[in-house]
């Protein structure tokens, strides 16, 4: 076995699909694509990068967004983003990997030294491969045991889906507006003619706060009025910036390895950037071209590094906002020329310079400091 990858999902799975080798991909879970832990939509770029995979539920052009007395619209003609199903994404990119490697699932693995011991229904299997990919989500057991994941952020999420609704089908709501979600932002993001997700990422009790979000937001009410709720799924989402994603033959790829976007909370096209790097490097250290991982550290890092820092930077700011000042915020967007300037250079996937000079142009004293430190 040249190469074990811990974690079924989208991280490893198209890690494992651009390894050339032999590839077991170890899943906890007895199916891909479950439990639902995201909201599930992609930036037209992502939906390319993750291969166009099945599932695609609506297209979104823009996005409402709230605070708690205004609102602002931003988007145009052109189609931004994908809404999956992801029980259906997951599972379409798992068949593409599976002609290339190998599943085992409801298994649990571990690492131990340069092995990987796996528990498959009672059956202790060892494996010592060449090299070992950990894409085992938020949790990140195996990789805080080897030191490598440390200082980061863990928001809890809760989403519902909801039948029998009227909304726009092509645009997302989004609710800055810390009534609710005091750490980020609550959403409702059409699922097609009827159905949305209604879901926020915060820290304590994520529950709590968005059924009051449902029960007592005067626009969430008018738009989810009359509808049902026909599922519930909760997760959690890593924030921060790893120092090393790689450890002798070992490295992290996707959400363990916080390849994450901060100011949006978006995965999916950050996981298949990084996983296609760690394919490839993984590639050359099997047939001898290099002789260690290190390198993979470097490559992701100039492709998103930068981005991630820079947005960290930016939520440190925005967690200092009050409503008052969110509130004037999205006042000055909404009568300002910006609104054009974000619907020809706005990029789902490339948020912290746009934040940056919405922040520097609506001057609202928005910890200018810290804006100098970016620059």
């Amino acid at each position: 076995m040249d190469v074990v990858i811990i974690g079924g999902g989208v991280a490893g799975c198209i890690t494992g699909e651009n390894i050339d080798g032999e590839v077991l991909i170890v899943e906890e879970h007895p199916a891909i694509g479950v439990p639902l832990q995201c909201a599930g939509i992609v930036s037209v770029r992502g939906a390319k990068e993750m291969g166009y995979p099945a599932g695609v539920v609506n297209k979104v052009r823009g996005a409402y967004i709230y605070s708690k007395n205004y609102m602002v619209k931003i988007g145009d003609d052109r189609i931004r983003a994908y809404v999956y199903e992801r029980k259906i994404m997951d599972k379409s990119i798992a068949k593409r990997a599976a002609k290339k490697c190998s599943f085992l699932l409801k298994s649990h693995a571990d690492v131990n030294g340069k092995n990987v011991v796996i528990n498959k229904m009672g059956e202790r299997i060892v494996v010592k491969p060449e090299a070992i990919v950990l894409a085992e989500g938020v949790r990140g057991y195996i990789g805080k045991k080897l030191g490598l994941i440390k200082e980061r952020e863990i928001l809890s999420s809760v989403q519902f889906e909801i039948v029998g609704v009227d909304v726009e089908e092509d645009m997302v709501h989004v609710f800055l507006d810390k009534r609710y979600s005091k750490e980020f932002f609550t959403w409702i993001i059409p699922m097609g003619k009827d159905r949305v997700r209604v879901g926020l990422l915060d820290k304590g009790n994520s529950y709590k706060n968005l059924i009051k979000f449902i029960n007592e937001n005067e626009r969430a009410k008018e738009l989810l009025k009359n509808g049902t709720i026909i599922e519930f799924s909760s997760g959690a989402l890593p924030i921060g910036y790893l120092k090393k994603t790689v450890k002798d033959n070992i490295l992290l790829v996707g959400d363990c390895a916080c390849q994450v976007k901060p100011l949006s909370g978006g995965g999916l096209y950050y996981s298949s950037l990084c996983g296609k790097i760690a394919g490839k490097v993984i590639s050359k250290y099997l047939n001898g071209e290099i002789d260690s991982l290190d390198i993979y550290d470097k490559l992701w890092k100039k492709e998103i590094g930068d981005e991630i820092r820079r947005s960290l930077l930016v939520r440190k700011i925005f967690l200092k906002l009050s409503n008052e000042t969110i509130d004037n915020l999205i006042y000055k967007l909404s009568k300002s020329d910006l609104i054009d300037y974000i619907n020809k250079y706005g990029d789902m996937d490339k948020q912290a310079g746009l934040a940056i000079k919405i922040l520097k142009s609506l001057d609202v004293g928005l910890g200018l400091k810290i804006l100098r430190d970016l620059i």
